[in-house]
């Protein structure tokens, strides 16, 4: 039996691993103890799924007193490393939610203290796992494409989705290090992940072109907004039972706001990006993430000596994912993935099944360890470097020092 201890009992940390982890792995693991700075999110998670918990506002006395045999971690980003290396230190593995942090200096502070301790860390990214992510992989270790020569990235959120961002702490770059490294580390990941490489160079742009505009009407929050029938990016968060009880009803705590206005002027993140990464061998992708389109979905494009892979989607359309490997000498093969059951396409549950199931064998290299976790936040990082000064960052001194 894994005894886990968590810190951070937000949204992620819910809908991932709570009831998950007690209705498919209760022979196997056990969540033992809780952590949050706010002590009302861990009376919800006791309340409506694990009666035993026991709930600590101290960190280091939560560790102390249970030891242990491994850590959850998933609070703002920008508090990752601050547990993660507290863990590591006391001897404990550690499973960390993405991004695994925001700088350069606290990647490399978990690495080295990952080092010293000999014990891992494991970076939930758990778009590997989505059945369709694996097929592309399996396709492009198979040779199917020949040498990977360019990736064209393109990822869409629609209002709704990408106006969320903007409502909650990830409205912060200091707290989330942007949509570079919060959101789109899933993706940097995926692109390392398949092309079984590393980023050498970074550049990007970046603006704020629809959020965070005071000219257009709006209000304080959603939940008390006279504009809301209006808003493409509305929401009734304070009508959803779960975020009711987990933010509505515990900010009298700490003052956290679930539903601020998408519009307010108050926020320094981008909503519209663009990343040119250049890779170890040759390969070059370009990124662009947009964040208020009218339909979310992606288009994955690689070329390669031998042929063409393009992966598509719009989540409107019946979740249904598409891949055509195109060939030059005219042959066309077509794989149509129905979406997987569960969150994330199915990602989610595999990637629990690879951690706490019988499911050991990772042949497509699916679990990734703080080095990948460095990789894609490092992207990230870099990419908002250059945008802030204007440079192509190089990587390769950054990521040497981390190995």
């Amino acid at each position: 039996m894994e005894r886990i201890a968590v810190v951070g009992m937000g949204a992620r940390f819910m809908t991932l691993f709570a009831k998950r982890l007690k209705n498919n792995y209760a022979d196997r693991v056990a969540i033992v103890g809780v952590c949050d700075t706010n002590r009302v999110r861990c009376e919800y998670y006791r309340d409506t799924v694990n009666q035993d918990v026991l709930i600590f506002d101290d960190f280091d006395k939560m560790l102390d007193e249970l030891k242990p045999d491994s850590v959850i971690v998933a609070t703002p980003d920008c508090t990752h490393h601050e547990y993660i290396i507290k863990a590591l230190e006391k001897g404990y593995p550690v499973y960390s939610e993405k991004p695994m942090t925001t700088t350069e200096e606290y990647c490399l502070a978990i690495r080295e203290a990952e080092k010293k301790s000999g014990k891992k860390v494991t970076v939930t990214f758990n778009c590997r796992f989505m059945p369709y992510y694996a097929k592309i992989k399996e396709l492009l270790k198979s040779g199917a494409v020949g040498r990977p020569l360019s990736v064209h990235y393109e990822y869409q959120l629609d209002t709704k989705h990408g106006g969320d961002y903007f409502k909650r702490w990830h409205r912060s770059i200091e707290k989330s290090g942007g949509m570079m490294v919060h959101k789109s580390t899933h993706h940097f990941d995926i692109v390392n992940w398949l092309l079984d490489d590393e980023p050498v160079r970074v550049s990007a742009q970046a603006a704020r072109l629809y959020y965070g505009n005071d000219d257009r009407p709006h209000g304080e929050r959603c939940s008390t907004c006279e504009y809301a029938k209006s808003c493409y990016s509305y929401e009734a968060h304070h009508e959803k039972t779960g975020t009711q009880n987990m933010f509505f009803k515990a900010e009298h705590i700490d003052g956290y706001i679930r539903d601020h206005c998408a519009f307010k002027s108050d926020t320094d993140i981008y909503d519209t990006m663009s990343v040119s990464v250049a890779y170890k061998k040759g390969t070059l992708l370009t990124y662009t993430l947009d964040m208020y389109s009218p339909r979310e979905g992606y288009n994955l494009t690689v070329y390669g000596t031998e042929a063409r892979l393009e992966a598509s989607t719009f989540f409107d359309s019946g979740d249904k994912y598409k891949i055509i490997l195109t060939k030059h000498n005219g042959e066309v093969q077509e794989f149509i993935f129905p979406a997987a059951a569960g969150t994330h396409a199915g990602g989610d549950d595999r990637m629990l099944d690879m951690f706490f199931g019988d499911e050991k064998n990772d042949p497509l290299g699916q679990c990734s360890d703080s080095f990948d976790g460095a990789k894609s936040a490092m992207i990230g990082i870099a990419a908002n470097r250059s945008i802030k000064e204007g440079v192509a960052i190089n990587l390769t001194p950054i990521l040497d020092k981390m190995r």
